[in-house]
């Protein structure tokens, strides 16, 4: 153990706000598994790594995937269970918090709009996505060049193709 005695005088210590000050010392960083041990001289302290995000920090998807892929099947999964091609982004959100809870809402809904080229803030967004159209306020739909060959409704693509070619 290191033990340092500084006299100062009163007059002195009025006047003084920092004491910048080095003391070499040596220690071992050990890393193992999902902890990492850090000992210097006797003292050790343990720091455990386990998998998880709090809330507004950065996730971890699965390797190679984006969150722009997140969202592209997220938009498959609401039009499966909804059985039409017409969706929000909250609904996009909450499909998507079923398998990534620790997930964004702004920068989720940032990227879905970064997806969407004809929705006015996309020029802010270079991305250059185009997987959804903009529809009205809030709402959006699937492209049809993405849309799975297992979508349970003909319908929904004939009625998308012809609302595409009246806009």
């Amino acid at each position: 153990m290191f033990w340092c005695t500084i006299n100062i005088t009163k007059e002195v210590a009025v006047h003084i706000r920092e004491l910048p000050f080095s003391i070499p010392i040596s220690g071992v960083i050990r890393l193992d598994g999902e902890s990492v041990t850090i000992i210097v001289n006797r003292a050790e302290t343990n720091i455990s790594l386990e998998a998880g995000v709090p809330p507004g920090k950065r996730i971890s998807l699965e390797e190679g995937k984006t969150m722009y892929d997140v969202i592209l099947e997220a938009a498959w999964e609401v039009i499966r269970r909804k059985g039409f091609n017409r969706f929000s982004a909250p609904e996009l959100y909450s499909i998507a918090l079923e398998k990534y809870p620790h997930l964004n809402r702004g920068s989720f809904t940032s990227r879905v709009i970064a997806c969407t080229p004809n929705h006015p803030s996309y020029k802010h967004h270079k991305s250059r996505r185009d997987y959804f159209s903009h529809i009205g306020p809030g709402l959006y739909w699937l492209n049809e060049k993405y849309i799975r060959d297992e979508t349970p409704n003909e319908d929904i693509l004939q009625n998308q193709r012809k609302l595409s070619n009246d806009q």
